[in-house]
C-alpha cells in the first residue's frame, strides 16, 4: 500500500485512507470500521510518510519502522506486546536497536503498535513510497520533439512569410 494515502487525524482514533481531496476537505475512509468521513483541510492531519522516529543516529522514516516490524514478526501471530510498557520497549529494541529511548515515550510506542496492528489487519504491507510521476510527462514531450523536430521550424517560416 502507498504510505502517502494513509493519514492520522488529531483527535480521532485510528488511521484513515485518503479517497478524494479538494480545496476545502478530504474524503477519508477509516481503517478501523470502513466508515467514510469528510474532514476539513483545517484539521491537523499527519501523513504517515512524513513521520519519523528518533534514533541515536539519523531519524528513521515511520514506513521503514513499520516494514521492519512486519518482517520481524513475519507470518507469525502478533505477540501480546501491548500488555505492558516494558514488553513493548523490549520488542522495539529487537526490531530497531538504535531507538532513542530518551526522546520516545511509552505512549508513542503504544500508538505505533496500535497503528502496526491496524495496518496488518488491513493487509497494508509492504508499505511503499509513491512513485514519482513528474518525470514521465517530460520524457513524453522530449519524445514528441525528437520525432517531429521540423514542426517548430515550419511554423516560424510561415510567420516570416506572412509578414512580408
Amino acid at each position: 500500500m502507498i504510505i502517502q494515502e494513509i493519514i492520522a487525524i488529531a483527535g480521532k482514533a485510528g488511521l484513515y485512507r485518503i479517497l478524494v481531496t479538494n480545496r476545502s476537505n478530504l474524503v477519508v475512509e477509516s481503517m478501523v470500521d470502513s466508515k467514510r468521513l469528510s474532514i476539513p483541510t483545517t484539521s491537523r492531519i499527519s501523513s504517515l510518510a512524513d513521520i519519523t522516529m528518533y534514533t541515536t543516529g539519523e531519524d528513521i522514516l515511520l514506513m521503514d519502522v513499520l516494514n521492519r516490524m512486519n518482517e520481524h514478526i513475519g507470518s507469525n501471530e502478533t505477540p501480546e506486546i501491548k500488555i505492558n510498557a516494558q514488553a513493548t520497549r523490549d520488542f522495539m529494541d529487537e526490531v530497531i536497536p538504535e531507538l532513542d529511548h530518551e526522546r520516545i515515550y511509552n505512549s508513542d510506542l503504544k500508538k505505533l503498535v496500535q497503528w502496526f496492528l491496524l495496518l496488518r489487519k488491513n493487509d497494508a504491507f509492504p508499505l511503499e513510497q509513491e512513485a514519482a510521476e513528474e518525470e514521465e510527462p517530460i520524457e513524453k514531450e522530449a519524445l514528441k520533439d525528437e520525432q517531429n523536430p521540423g514542426a517548430t521550424k515550419k511554423q516560424a517560416v510561415n510567420k516570416a512569410t506572412a509578414k512580408q
